[in-house]
């Protein structure tokens, strides 16, 4: 048996070396007829691997132990002179080559002398070719060492900001000129963040609302601040133990109250679960426990979770966070995956991924969401199941709307996280939520409009998030994609039903359904603009330290784009404050935290640039970090995370205001009225009509940002060292 087909002789080894213009090539299969042939290929840098042999004794390279020269030692064909020309080196190989095919085919032709005498000299060959590889490894990092050294003085390194003589300041009226701004928003490097755990560097992204905090304080301060890396929230260790511990099974009147206190919370935003099941299962637990099976009983257990959570006004410091225990032991579930899931499994995870929130365990959630999509999808929730298969109208819906919750979970979540979601659009084929017409009358199904405008919000979050912050290069330049989205948002409020507005005046108290549909309409649109906004305050720095201090120069697109930032920021933070002031705001809301901080985060930034509103808004930065240290104080673990990021920005910002004197900048946004509408809503945000005649153009003109979101905060320059002694392990800590 020969081997006939050619093919490279370190594929004979089981190595690889590749060059540059040379195809990585496998193994090809043995044939019963021809003989071994080998690929040649270039030797490079010769006079490198030539001293290499010289600098090796003649027993390592020819595979010898014992300082003798025997018959069978000799490598049969081969020169025993070393090289010393590069034209030695390659007769010399070309001759291992030769005896190489020589020796194999005879090996092949008699297998039983493979154990015979000619192991030693396939041993010696093995070794040259070891040490030809790590020559070539060697040259190869040299030569990439090289180019990249080459690579980076050529190009000179970016301006901080754009100059005057970058783009002229374009009439609103005008169509602006073509952006050269294209490709990806973020560099090239994804951003990690070193916490000291061996081989875990943590993803950061850019989308969420810490890291934007961080690039916020990054654009102020110099030197540059580090992250702020998120430790508070309720640690794996005590979900653990919890888990294994016994729970008790609260009394039969305060399961009551915490099943329907949970089912108020929830499913004032939300569909999970059927009320009407939900309520005759929890009677028929209390009345036979053993016959309730675990998924039933897991959802009470989390349902308990829940109920407490939101009926708590404060978390005692020396007990768990409120409801832990319950969900502790509802999670035992998780530990079998099962074959063939019930739609209870979903209903489970859905409801675990939304109370993992209150205890700041992001990626928790975001995990949870995304397996409720893939059981979904293994049950075919997101097809349209034929009604002669199900024929109860109640079912089906059910069906439905816990798969639209699967998927409004999974694109919020992630959108928050700047992670990928785990379903395309093109996947989906079931129908959107409806108002079946039941036999028999139960408030399961509230008002699908609701549903429908969530799902679509959720949808236009993830596109934000895959359109605006990505490294993929895109056709589109970063004006465009912004101005796409805000389209996306308006007309989502020109098609909101009438009964989800929120009224422009005082009375009466809007509902908690339209406020949560506002405030997460809000924090799209906050997403979506805030990039700008951030790029407007760093051209206000570097102008700002120039000497003589001169004034920036900002496209009033820009200006337009980022001031509706500041319009949905102020909007969120108003309502946020009412909330506070009727006692509708739980202690242990996630979302309402989330949208305070990424209120007031942008309300921070449009302080520092002096406009008509800008003490209004220090003022109303001020109240939102005071309510944020009183949920802190209460036990939030969001709101503690939120905290340390607050207390920063108030260094930074304190440091920065010391540096200028407040009157002598921002003259540009005085042309801008923002103080139109005392008591706006979401839609008034982006009904301005200099923002109308914006988003109406074809092209906006944003060639003073960088292709580069970050360009000259290099995340590189910002992977901290994060010692012990600077932060906590233990996740939390009330009142601390």
């Amino acid at each position: 048996m020969f081997i006939q087909n050619p093919f490279n002789f370190h594929d004979l080894f089981g190595l690889r070396l590749r060059s540059a213009d040379e195809p990585e090539v496998s193994m090809r299969t043995l044939t019963h007829h021809g003989k071994i042939e080998f690929s040649r290929r270039k030797l490079s840098a010769s006079s490198t691997i030539i001293p290499i042999f010289h600098s090796m004794s003649r027993e390592q390279l020819f595979n010898r132990h014992d300082g003798e020269t025997t018959e069978k030692d000799k490598v049969h064909g081969v020169s025993e002179t070393l090289p010393n020309t590069e034209e030695d080196l390659a007769n010399w190989t070309a001759d291992v080559e030769g005896v190489m095919l020589v020796k194999l085919n005879a090996l092949v032709a008699n297998p039983v002398r493979i154990v015979g005498k000619r192991v030693k000299a396939l041993n010696a060959l093995i070794r040259f070719f070891n040490i030809l590889i790590n020559c070539h490894r060697y040259i190869d990092d040299l030569v990439a060492e090289n180019e990249r050294l080459r690579n980076q003085n050529a190009d000179p390194k970016p301006r901080p900001e754009a100059t005057v003589q970058d783009v002229a300041i374009p009439s609103i009226n005008q169509v602006e000129g073509p952006s050269t701004l294209q490709g990806t928003l973020l560099e090239e490097r994804p951003w990690f963040f070193d916490m000291n755990v061996l081989h875990t560097p943590v993803l950061i992204g850019e989308a969420s609302d810490a890291a934007f905090a961080t690039r916020f304080r990054q654009a102020i301060s110099e030197p540059g601040h580090s992250h702020i890396p998120r430790v508070n929230y309720a640690p794996d260790e005590t979900l653990l133990t919890l888990s294994d511990e016994d729970c008790p099974w609260p009394i039969p009147s305060r399961a009551r109250l915490l099943v329907n206190v949970a089912l108020k919370y929830v499913s004032r935003s939300y569909y999970i679960v059927r009320k009407s099941q939900i309520l005759e299962g929890l009677e028929q637990t209390i009345l036979n426990p053993h016959s309730t099976d675990s998924l039933l009983k897991s959802k009470l257990w989390v349902l308990f979770a829940i109920g407490e959570m939101y009926s708590t006004r404060t978390a005692a410091k020396d007990k768990n966070f409120p409801g832990m225990a319950y969900f502790a032991r509802a999670t035992r579930i998780l530990r079998i995956i099962s074959e063939r899931p019930r739609i209870d499994a979903i209903e489970v995870r859905l409801l675990l991924s939304f109370y993992s929130l209150a205890l700041n365990r992001r990626y928790t959630a975001y995990a949870l969401a995304g397996s409720s999509v893939r059981l979904s999808v293994v049950m075919g929730l997101n097809l349209n199941v034929p009604e002669s298969q199900l024929r109860d109208a109640g079912a089906r819906e059910h069906r439905n709307r816990v798969w639209w919750t699967a998927y409004s979970f999974d694109r919020m979540w992630a959108s928050r996280l700047g992670h990928p979601v785990a379903i395309r659009e093109d996947e989906i084929e079931v129908d959107l939520p409806s108002d079946p017409a039941l036999a028999t009358s139960s408030d399961d199904f509230a008002d699908s409009s609701y549903f429908i405008a969530s799902i679509r919000l959720a949808s236009l979050a993830a596109k934000v998030i895959n359109s605006i912050y990505t490294r993929r290069p895109q056709q589109k330049t970063l004006s465009q994609r912004v101005q796409e989205a805000l389209k996306d948002l308006r007309a989502f409020v020109e098609e909101l039903p009438a009964h989800l507005h929120i009224e422009p005046t005082d009375a009466p108290e809007p509902s908690p359904k339209p406020l949560s549909l506002h405030l997460y309409f809000n924090q799209v649109a906050i997403t979506a603009t805030r990039p700008i906004l951030l790029h407007v305050l760093r051209t206000h720095v570097a102008a700002w330290d120039t000497q003589p201090r001169t004034e920036p120069q900002i496209p009033v697109s820009a200006m337009t784009l980022s001031e509706a930032c500041v319009r949905c920021a102020r909007h969120s933070c108003r309502l946020l404050i009412e909330c506070w002031i009727d006692g509708s705001f739980a202690t242990f809301d996630y979302f309402y935290t989330q949208y305070l901080f990424a209120a007031a985060t942008v309300l921070a930034i449009s302080s520092l640039i002096d406009g008509k509103e800008s003490r209004s808004d220090k003022e109303q930065f001020e109240s939102a970090a005071q309510f944020l240290a009183q949920l802190k104080e209460n036990g939030n673990f969001a709101a503690e995370e939120f905290c340390r990021h607050i207390d920063a920005m108030k260094v930074c910002m304190a440091t920065r205001r010391g540096q200028f004197a407040p009157d002598a900048v921002m003259q540009q946004f005085e042309g801008i009225d923002v103080g139109g509408f005392s008591n706006p809503t979401a839609g008034m945000a982006l009904s301005e009509p200099s923002l109308q005649e914006l988003l109406s153009q074809p092209v906006l003109d944003l060639q003073f940002i960088d292709a580069s979101m970050y360009h000259d905060g290099a995340q590189g320059l910002y992977w901290p060292d994060i010692s012990p002694e600077s932060w906590t392990t233990n996740g939390w800590t009330p009142g601390g």
